[in-house]
């Protein structure tokens, strides 16, 4: 930053001749240190999760309740986790069958949350909706007071491996879920709260693990179904229609056990509290065998990387590595840290604040993050130096003026 110091300080001296000369220094020099400032939190110390609670076979987390509990897939099991780590199983029946998941899938969870409780066609509040990933697939509901049923049959969506609430309301307020079918494709379906199905596409690009919809915040993409591929590291986006566009590339290692496993985004309010989690999957003769443990990382640890509400981070399967997506006219992507190495990543990324606050208006938020960050660094400073100096030369010119009168 030595070109802008001396920049700060050819500005203090065109204004030498003003009432007080050191205000334009002053002026640069706070502008330089607001860009700086988000330079070196970017260049800080890589982030790591906190192995926060072990967990055997533990694969999704998704919540939280309204009790503040969140809600883990473990094994065969579902249960309710408290803040301070105590755990109750959610409902004994899903363990049995005909609803229990079969041996080794990933049945990935979604809960009900006020946003889809609220609607012409609501889901009740704390509803929790796991995949069933068998031959035919379906969905299973467990409801508040723990009973479980078979809430839709999907024969026709392939190897269930997706879930999400739309909350924002794109698709109706529905349950989205995917599935792996032939020639590489995936079909999105939505499913409304009558256990209604409705197929949107199956044409879709690759994509399959922690699903998310966009906030109307984020540019172009905002209300659409976000999808990770880990196969070959990009992030897809599906419209209500069921058109699909890639937008972003993670820049992270992909392929099989290996890319982005999940997105997701940060929500209102996180900054000032909260805490991400991640589920850390035992996987035995993998490259990654994991640690059977819920991950964690708080707020503060991502605020002082940097990251700002809106954003979209990545988490992949090897490792849970976690990247940040800022997207402006084009999405950028920064590496912010990982986990353990033999770490697996499965299922959401979960993001809980601790006073969440309403969503923000669809807006296009102004980017300083990926690679052009000097290149933006130095056009803010040099507008900031020019236009300082400009009213500096200005005020001393008028000045001059006015003494000869």
């Amino acid at each position: 930053m030595q070109a802008s110091a001396t920049s700060c300080t050819s500005v203090s001296q065109s204004s030498r001749r003003r009432v007080r000369p050191h205000v334009a220094t002053m002026l640069c020099l706070a502008a330089l240190a607001i860009v700086t400032s988000h330079v070196a939190a970017a260049a800080g110390a890589p982030l790591r999760w906190e192995q926060w609670r072990s967990l055997p076979g533990v694969v999704d987390v998704g919540g939280p309740l309204s009790t503040g509990e969140l809600v883990v897939a473990a094994g065969s099991h579902l249960f309710r986790l408290a803040r301070d780590g105590t755990d109750s199983e959610l409902a004994p029946a899903y363990a049995r069958a005909p609803f229990t998941p079969p041996a080794g899938s990933e049945p990935y969870i979604a809960v009900a949350s006020p946003e889809v409780a609220a609607t012409a066609c609501p889901f009740p509040r704390d509803s929790v909706f796991a995949l069933r990933p068998a031959a035919p697939g379906s969905v299973v509901r467990i409801d508040p007071s723990g009973t479980v049923t078979t809430f839709a049959r999907l024969p026709d969506a392939g190897g269930l491996n997706g879930i999400v609430f739309d909350t924002v309301g794109r698709f109706g307020h529905r349950l989205i879920v995917t599935g792996g079918v032939s020639g590489g494709h995936v079909a999105v379906v939505a499913i409304d709260c009558h256990g209604t199905a409705t197929t949107l596409t199956r044409t879709a690009p690759q994509q399959e693990g922690g699903l998310a919809v966009a906030p109307t915040s984020f540019p172009r993409y905002g209300g659409d179904l976000i999808g990770p591929d880990e196969l070959s590291g990009r992030v897809v986006a599906t419209d209500p229609s069921g058109a699909s566009a890639v937008i972003a590339e993670s820049r992270a290692p992909a392929g099989g056990d290996t890319g982005v496993e999940a997105v997701a985004f940060v929500p209102p309010g996180f900054l000032a509290g909260g805490a991400a989690y991640a589920a850390d999957r035992g996987t035995a003769g993998s490259p990654h065998p994991g640690t059977d443990t819920l991950l964690r990382l708080s707020a503060a640890a991502l605020a002082g990387a940097g990251v700002h509400e809106g954003d979209m981070l990545l988490t992949t399967e090897a490792s849970d590595r976690i990247v940040e997506i800022r997207c402006a006219t084009d999405c950028a992507a920064r590496t912010l840290g990982m986990g353990d190495p033999a770490a697996h990543g499965e299922g959401h990324l979960l993001m809980v604040a601790d006073h969440p606050r309403p969503p923000p208006p669809a807006a296009v938020p102004i980017t300083l993050g990926g690679d052009r960050n000097w290149v933006v660094v130095t056009i803010v400073v040099a507008a900031v130096a020019a236009g300082i100096g400009a009213a500096s030369l200005a005020l001393v010119r008028r000045r001059r003026r006015e003494a000869r009168r």
